[in-house]
């Protein structure tokens, strides 16, 4: 189980991170992998427009 500063941290990375990624050095299903784990945690519900958004930028690195 995530804790929320967890959570939060995580997804502050991502959305640095994933923003301005491209294909290395790691591809586009480690992102996915990543932002999917997160929709696991109990808090999620309070983060869904942040986690839908990284989502969407990570189906855009597939493009």
């Amino acid at each position: 189980m995530m804790h929320r500063h967890i959570l939060e941290s995580e997804l502050v990375h991502l959305e640095r991170v994933i923003a301005s990624a491209s294909q290395k050095p790691f591809p586009p299903t480690y992102w996915r992998d990543r932002v999917e784990h997160l929709k696991t945690s109990p808090q999620a519900t309070m983060y869904l427009n942040r986690i839908a958004r990284l989502s969407r930028l990570v189906a855009e690195l597939d493009e």
